[in-house]
C-alpha cells in the first residue's frame, strides 16, 4: 500500500526537490546493504525464525512512526533503522525454504513464495491509491497493523528450520564462510549484474507515481492499477513460466529476462497513459518472472547447508544496492534534464546486465565452479 506513493508523501511533507527525497530513500538502501552482510551470519548462527519475527515487529513500529514524523532528521533516522531490520525477513525466509525443500523443488518453492507475496501486492497498491487520495496517514496505520498481524501469526505458527551446528570445528568453518562466498567469483558476478537490474527497476517502483501525477496529472489511484499488473502477472503466470524455463540454461533465461527489463523500462518514456504504463509493466514483469526465481534457485543450489543464510544475504545485497544508487541517479536526471530521462537511464542499467549475462552464456558458464 505504501511504497508506490512514498516519494510523493515525502515530497509534499518536506517540500524538498526530488533529488533530496530520492536520496532520503537511498538512506534505507545503505543500511540494507550493511544488514545484508550481517543478517546472513546471524541467520546461520541464531536461526531464521527469530530474524523474521524481529523484522515484522520493526516494520509495525516503522510504519506507525512514519505517520507522525515531521522533520528531515526524523525521516532519515526511520529510513536508516528500518533498512537494517527490513532485510532480516527475506534473508530468513529464503534460508528457511532452502532448509526445508529439496534442491530439485527449490525453484518451484521460491516461485510459490513469490505468488503468495504478490497476491498482497496485487491488492495493496489499489487500496493504497484510494486511501492516499484521502489521507496518507491512514496508509501507514494500515501497514503497521498488517505487519503486527503477520508478526503474531508467525510467532504462533512457524517453527525454526535451522539445524544447530554442534562441534567446534563446524562453528569455525561457519564463521569463515562469508569469505568463501566472496571467493565464489561466478556467483558474485551474477549477483553483481542483478544490481544493475535493480538500479533500473528502482526508477519504476519509486518514481512512476510521482512522474505520472506531477507531469501528466494522473491520479495515484489510477497508477495503483499499473503496479497491480505486476503482482497479478506474478500470481497467475509464475508457475507456467517455471515449467518452461526449469530445463533451460540459466544464463539464457537471465539474458532474456534482463533484456525484457530493458525494453519494458524504456517503454515508460513513450506514451503517458495508464494503459501504456500497464503494458510497459507487463513487459518488465515478464523479465521478472524469468530472472527472480532463477537467481533464487541458483543461489540456494550453490549454498552449502551451513552457509545458506550467508549466500542468501549476498543475494539480498543486490536489491538494496540497486535501490540505493538508482533513485539518486534517477532523481538527478529528473531534476536536471527531462523527466523521461529516468526511463532511459533505467533501461541502460538493465542493458548492462543483459550484456553481462550474454558474456557468461558465450563462455558456457552454466555450471560455474565455486
Amino acid at each position: 500500500m505504501v511504497w508506490p506513493y512514498l516519494n510523493i508523501y515525502l515530497n509534499d511533507r518536506l517540500d524538498l526537490p526530488l533529488i533530496m527525497t530520492t536520496t532520503l530513500i537511498s538512506v534505507r538502501g545503505v543500511t540494507e546493504i550493511i544488514s545484508s552482510f550481517i543478517s546472513g551470519p546471524i541467520a546461520d548462527r541464531f536461526g531464521r525464525r527469530k530474524m523474521m519475527i524481529v523484522s515484522l515487529a520493526a516494520g509495525a513500529v516503522y510504519y506507525y512512526l512514519l505517520s507522525v514524523a515531521g522533520s528531515l532528521q526524523q525521516f532519515i533516522l526511520l529510513m536508516a533503522v528500518w533498512g537494517f531490520f527490513n532485510m532480516f525477513y527475506p534473508v530468513g525466509s529464503n534460508a528457511m525454504i532452502a532448509d526445508l525443500v529439496d534442491k530439485e523443488q527449490q525453484m518451484s518453492a521460491f516461485s510459490f513464495l513469490r505468488i503468495v507475496t504478490n497476491s498482497g501486492f496485487a491488492i495493496g497498491p489499489i487500496i493504497g491509491g484510494i486511501i492516499a487520495s484521502q489521507s496518507y496517514s491512514s496508509i501507514f496505520y494500515a501497514a503497521a497493523t498488517g505487519f503486527a498481524i503477520s508478526c503474531i501469526l508467525l510467532i504462533l505458527t512457524i517453527k525454526e528450520s535451522l539445524q544447530k551446528v554442534e562441534t567446534h570445528d563446524e562453528v569455525q568453518r561457519a564463521s569463515t564462510r562469508m569469505i568463501d562466498v566472496f571467493r565464489d567469483y561466478g556467483f558474485i558476478f551474477i549477483i553483481g549484474m542483478s544490481i544493475f537490474i535493480f538500479m533500473g527497476t528502482s526508477a519504476v517502483f519509486n518514481l512512476l507515481s510521482l512522474y505520472a501525477s506531477r507531469n501528466f496529472g494522473i491520479q495515484e489511484s489510477h497508477i495503483g492499477i499499473v503496479f497491480t499488473v505486476n503482482a497479478l502477472m506474478c500470481v497467475t503466470l509464475q508457475i507456467p513460466v517455471i515449467q518452461l524455463i526449469k530445463t533451460r540454461r540459466f544464463t539464457t533465461v537471465l539474458s532474456i529476462g534482463a533484456f525484457l527489463y530493458t525494453i519494458g523500462i524504456f517503454m515508460y518514456s513513450m506514451i503517458p497513459t495508464v494503459a501504456w504504463f500497464s503494458l510497459s509493466m507487463a513487459v518488465m514483469t515478464t523479465g521478472e518472472l524469468l530472472v527472480t526465481p532463477t537467481l533464487l534457485s541458483f543461489t540456494a543450489a550453490k549454498a552449502p547447508p551451513d552457509a545458506r543464510g550467508r549466500y542468501m544475504g549476498i543475494y539480498s545485497l543486490a536489491h538494496p544496492i540497486g535501490f540505493a544508487i538508482g533513485p539518486v541517479i534517477s532523481g538527478y536526471l529528473y531534476d536536471h534534464t527531462v523527466p523521461q530521462a529516468i526511463w532511459w537511464g533505467g533501461a541502460f542499467f538493465c542493458l548492462i546486465a543483459t550484456i553481462g549475462y550474454l558474456i557468461l552464456r558465450a563462455r558456457g558458464a552454466d555450471d560455474l565452479p565455486a
